[in-house]
């Protein structure tokens, strides 16, 4: 039986998962909590083999609860929680050392893989997680000075298209053209040698401008 803590501060979630699996599915959750402080004090009390994390708490959030946990010296598997698909929070959870990753709107069979997976030390993303984020975990990467080549401007640009702008938001943002911003687009594609948007936010994660 996999046992299950999960760190939320949405009660109706936490027992909504809860009831969702059944003896036969061999996951059980086991604590809840919605403070991120409490996780410590589960630990050392209970046997836990995979936490279920919200990554937006008040109180604690999500990387930083991480955070204190492997400060601590545990060493359980975290499978992140989130509405949002944002590239900045994915990268976050990955450096401080999450094992996977999955939407709220997922599916039981999809969270019970998920946690399944994680259980197993395997790496788990939603498959709404985009290409460019599993191309960072994997840890692609491709010449540093192409980077350098990149102006002021085009960087600001990449941090705007990883928020998922498009070019019509981003020039409202600069109060510029919508013109020049795709102008701007494929000088920056052509510069780091990417066909698609996709990769150029992968190659820009890679050499942590975002």
């Amino acid at each position: 039986m996999i046992k299950i803590l999960i760190v939320d501060d949405h009660h109706l979630f936490a027992e909504g998962v809860k009831s969702m699996f059944k003896s036969e599915d061999n996951i059980e959750v086991t604590h809840y909590t919605a403070n991120g402080n409490e996780v410590l004090h589960l630990l050392s009390e209970h046997e836990i083999d995979v936490i279920l994390m919200d990554m937006s708490m008040p109180i604690l959030d999500g990387i930083a609860t991480m955070t204190l946990i492997k400060e601590k010296g545990y060493d359980v598997p975290v499978l992140m929680l989130t509405m949002h698909q944002s590239i900045k929070q994915v990268k976050g959870a990955l450096r401080k050392g999450a094992q996977g990753y999955i939407l709220k709107d997922a599916s039981k069979a999809e969270l019970k893989q998920a946690i399944e997976l994680t259980s197993q030390r395997k790496n788990y993303f939603h498959p709404k997680i985009s290409d460019q984020v599993f191309d960072y975990f994997r840890g692609k990467s491709s010449s540093k000075n192409e980077m350098n080549e990149l102006s002021e401007r085009e960087i600001e640009i990449i941090k705007y298209l990883a928020d998922g702008r498009n070019s019509k938001a981003i020039a409202e943002s600069l109060f510029i053209s919508e013109h020049t911003v795709k102008t701007h687009r494929r000088n920056i594609m052509h510069k780091l040698h990417v066909k698609t948007s996709a990769e150029l936010i992968k190659l820009a994660m890679d050499k942590e401008i975002i």
